[in-house]
């Protein structure tokens, strides 16, 4: 019985086998969305395609756009909604809080346009599920101050542009930068930016 093993045909046919055995769920998987059987499997794939790779800000970003994908998909879900998002909005806090921890890692001048895409992203998200992502937790406050920061920069570069409202909601943003209430901040720009 051992020869039979041996036939060549045989033992390509079994590796093969063994081949699209070990792929397939992994390839079911790259669909899954949190609170899903396979997310596990999706989250292990993208550990083994990331483990390689030098920049990891950029991995942390892409992570956190891919977890904002996934929750605008739940959105659009009837079944099992508010399992899927509560476990969605968790594994997005998660991603946003390693993607903050990486921003201190880059140079500054790269910063702010990554916090930029993180929470414009995250504020759109927001507004379509009515769902807090991004809360006053101190672990986001690096990410408001990175955005915010550079924002009130291109507001006194551009002050004499803001009408008498836009003035005041930006001397308060000021205001509330100055006493470290980042988080604060952020709603009188994206006052002061509507359309954000």
């Amino acid at each position: 019985m051992l020869s039979y093993f041996k036939q060549p045909r045989l033992v390509s046919a079994f590796a093969s086998f063994l081949l699209l055995f070990s792929i397939t769920p992994f390839i079911f998987a790259q669909n899954a969305l949190p609170g899903e059987r396979l997310y596990g499997l999706k989250k292990a794939g993208e550990t083994i395609k990331y483990a390689f790779e030098q920049d990891k800000s950029a991995v942390q970003l892409e992570k956190v756009q891919s977890r904002l994908v996934e929750l605008d998909r739940i959105t659009e879900q009837s079944e099992n909604q508010g399992y899927k998002l509560a476990a969605g909005i968790k594994e997005t806090k998660q991603a946003v809080n390693k993607a903050t921890k990486e921003l201190s890692k880059i140079p500054e001048s790269q910063k702010a346009a990554m916090a930029e895409k993180i929470i414009t992203q995250i504020t759109a998200i927001e507004k379509k599920t009515n769902a807090a992502i991004m809360d006053t937790d101190k672990d986001y406050q690096d990410l408001y101050k990175f955005y915010v920061e550079n924002e009130i920069k291109e507001f006194e570069q551009n002050q004499e542009n803001l009408n008498e409202e836009q003035l005041e909601l930006f001397l308060k943003a000021k205001e509330l930068i100055e006493q470290e209430k980042y988080s604060e901040a952020l709603e009188k720009i994206l006052e002061i930016q509507p359309n954000n």
